[in-house]
């Protein structure tokens, strides 16, 4: 009788032991399939433009790849571009009149994957001196710049989101120089027209005058443009935008 309860009980022993490899390996792989599909996001594909706080090795789209390593970043950024004014009497720094000309570049390189987002960073040009008196014509440059993007014929760019990023501060050492003087003033008045652009046109807005953490004085050699840490201070509320 006793070896019968032995032997009922080992068979009962191997036959729970045997369920339980079972269940371990249905659920598992499932388990580690489902980690993996969250874990494998599509990587990001950006298009960023910008002036010359775009254009340096240190730069903000540079500070962009760094924080998001698996996103490809085209940046179109160069020194002296505005939103849509001839700077020093160069028209190929004129955004809305070269726009084509870069679109064209940015869907050649993308090719059949589209952009996810569309950042602008411009305006800190619009608010030299010189342009002091044609103010009111910024805003309406941005616009004009937004429409021409969203329409433009290339799928892979008109369906991107649009960022916009209004310029930072000037600093101390820019405002004492006479073609940067009344700066700062003019692009604050910009962040809040930007933002109401934004808003009119299905854009995301990023208030760049007022970064968090961003020092003018102390992040910039010139009071104008940003090294490195002012450059990474500028994306971090970028960065958490195009993640969510």
């Amino acid at each position: 009788m006793w070896e019968q309860f032995v032997v009922f009980t080992l068979v009962l022993f191997t036959f729970a032991l045997m369920i339980r490899f079972l269940l371990y390996f249905m659920v598992v792989p499932a388990l580690l399939n489902a980690q993996t599909i969250a874990r494998v996001g599509k990587p990001l594909n950006l298009f960023t433009l910008g002036d010359s706080n775009g254009s340096f090795p240190y730069s903000w789209p540079e500070q962009l790849k760094q924080a998001l390593p698996d996103a490809s970043v085209f940046n179109i950024s160069k020194s002296g571009r505005t939103i849509g004014f001839v700077n020093n009497g160069d028209s190929s720094l004129n955004s809305s009149m070269v726009i084509e000309e870069n679109l064209q570049k940015a869907a050649e390189f993308t090719k059949d994957r589209p952009f996810d987002f569309i950042i602008l960073q411009l305006g800190t040009n619009d608010a030299k001196a010189v342009f002091a008196g044609r103010q009111s014509e910024v805003a309406a440059n941005l616009e004009k710049l937004i429409k021409q993007i969203k329409n433009c014929r290339y799928q892979v760019i008109s369906k991107a989101k649009v960022v916009i990023i209004s310029p930072p501060p000037y600093g101390e050492k820019a405002e004492a120089q006479e073609k940067y003087k009344g700066g700062n003033r003019r692009v604050e008045e910009m962040s809040k027209k930007f933002e109401e652009i934004a808003k009119r046109n299905d854009c995301l807005f990023i208030n760049g005058f007022k970064t968090p953490g961003l020092d003018i004085n102390s992040m910039t050699p010139d009071g104008l443009h940003l090294d490195a840490i002012g450059s990474r201070k500028l994306i971090e509320p970028l960065v958490k935008i195009v993640q969510k």
